[in-house]
């Protein structure tokens, strides 16, 4: 059953059901098991800026997002489709102006983006692997590069008559502002070194602040790399089930390419989501320009 909106204007979360042999099985309760490293990190608390690996059931909803030259993050959200992920508008599409722009390493305009890997360890895809179908961005990203603009939603494919979430689990999502000092974790799949983007990295604050000087951006110590660009930023996060709501996305320079290094920016800057929920989901009713995947 899809999960419906809470009157507070959050879509709640689904649990995982891993991928088995490629297909997607009609019913199953088994859960990938936490290593060691990664349970150390499930149990920890408090604050961690240094990108610890991380694992848990919940945690599978975050995954790797790729187009044909990049990789990013991104996240499964509750949604009535069970198809919808959120993940920065600059991993989608590469605007002309704004200040941004000239980080970016190509041309601008849509990027023929590939597919969602959620929960991917490694070599190992245990949820699959998910077609992006199409994505949104909101006008004033592709017109004006504005910062505060660098949000995107996507619809994936369902594969054998069945959700991500259903799959993968989803996390709960919410577009209200959260409060300077409130405690948040953040998920990314860091591409470039000392990272090898193959593995969820999770960075802890026990205290996010905003910065008025970055377009209002969130902030918070991390040392996570490009590849990172898009991740989540959860509240009221479960650090035993790496379940949270998300309440903004990862704002890196720019998403992480091949051969290309540089030193992380620190502190980590997040983009908050838009502050009112649409009247309907962006998937069912996207914002002006209108386009596909790679258009």
């Amino acid at each position: 059953m899809a999960p419906l909106a809470s009157p507070s204007g959050r879509y709640g979360p689904s649990r995982a059901r891993p991928v088995r042999d490629g297909t997607v099985p009609a019913d199953s309760t088994h859960r990938p098991a936490l290593d060691a490293a990664a349970a150390a990190a499930a149990g920890a608390g408090g604050d961690d800026s240094r990108g610890a690996l991380y694992r848990a059931p919940r945690s599978a909803s975050v995954g790797q997002l790729l187009s044909a030259t990049t990789s990013c993050t991104a996240t499964v959200v509750g949604s009535r489709t069970g198809n919808v992920a959120v993940t920065a508008a600059h991993c989608v599409y590469w605007p002309a102006a704004g200040p941004m722009a000239a980080e970016l390493p190509g041309p601008p305009g849509w990027l023929a983006l590939g597919e969602l890997i959620p929960g991917r360890a490694g070599d190992t895809t245990p949820y699959g692997r998910w077609p992006v179908q199409r994505a949104w961005v909101d006008p004033r990203w592709t017109q004006t590069g504005d910062p505060t603009f660098d949000v995107a939603f996507l619809r994936l494919a369902p594969r054998d008559g069945r959700s991500v979430a259903a799959v993968a689990g989803s996390q709960t999502i919410t577009f209200t502002l959260p409060t300077p000092g409130a405690p948040v974790t953040v998920f990314g799949y860091p591409a470039e070194a000392p990272f090898d983007g193959l593995s969820l990295r999770r960075c802890a604050s026990s205290a996010v602040t905003i910065n008025h000087d970055q377009w209002g951006a969130l902030q918070m110590p991390c040392a996570v790399t490009p590849g990172a660009s898009g991740g989540p930023w959860l509240t009221r996060f479960d650090p035993a089930t790496g379940a949270g709501t998300v309440t903004a996305v990862t704002q890196l320079r720019r998403p992480h390419q091949r051969a290309a290094v540089r030193h992380p920016d620190r502190p980590l800057r997040g983009r908050a989501l838009p502050g009112r929920r649409p009247s309907r989901h962006p998937v069912n009713r996207p914002p002006q320009p209108r386009s596909r995947v790679g258009g």
